[in-house]
């Protein structure tokens, strides 16, 4: 639980661009669901467009 809560605070340091760029990165090398979860999460609070996990074909 503390790492995600570390991992969400090093969020505020990523500009939007560099959010997606890691966001699209972690799935196409299957990263782990979780950390992919918390990526998307912080596209939401930030109004991105993302890919949902029905989009995804794995």
């Amino acid at each position: 639980m503390l790492l995600k809560k570390q991992v969400r605070g090093s969020m505020d340091k990523l500009n939007d661009q560099t959010l997606l760029a890691s966001y699209f990165k972690a799935i196409e090398l299957k990263l782990d669901k979780d950390f992919i979860l918390i990526l998307e999460e912080e596209l939401k609070r930030r109004g991105l467009p993302f890919i949902t996990k029905t989009d995804r074909s794995n």
